[in-house]
């Protein structure tokens, strides 16, 4: 697990979902709607005060991305097999393939994704960032 400074905060799921959804609602609402929509699961609208780790980032961008933004999954998730950990969780593997092939979230020097990671604002910013990029594209 890497180090983070005391300059580096840790993002709640919460403040990910409302940096990621483009509409200004308030978090109830927004954690409601993503809920009811599909690209939130109950326990991200029961704890958005929980800390965000990249596996659960990594399933909110790809299911947010399919089912808000109609961006289907890429057929070939081969580039992912490179990483060392992608089936550490089953569930979380095709979430975590998507957005890795498609460049949005990487890996660090030894191909380890790192599921358990929690995203600092830093870290956030360019993920958004990419995943903004992916969104533009379509």
């Amino acid at each position: 697990m890497k180090e983070t400074s005391g300059d580096e905060n840790i993002i709640s799921v919460g403040d990910f979902v409302s940096r990621l959804f483009p509409k200004t609602l308030e978090l109830p609402k927004l954690l409601r709607y993503g809920h009811f929509r599909g690209w939130l699961e109950d326990s991200d609208e029961r704890n958005p005060e929980a800390p965000l780790n990249r596996q659960t980032a990594a399933r909110i961008i790809h299911m947010y991305l399919l089912i808000e933004c109609g961006l289907p999954d890429l057929s070939d998730i081969t580039p992912a097999t490179a990483l060392k950990d992608l089936y550490t969780c089953r569930v979380c593997a095709n979430h975590i393939a998507q957005v890795y092939c498609r460049g949005i979230m990487g890996a660090d020097e030894d191909l380890l994704f790192d599921h358990l990671e929690l995203m600092t604002g830093k870290e956030t910013e360019t993920v958004i960032a990419n995943c903004e990029a992916v969104k533009q594209s379509i």
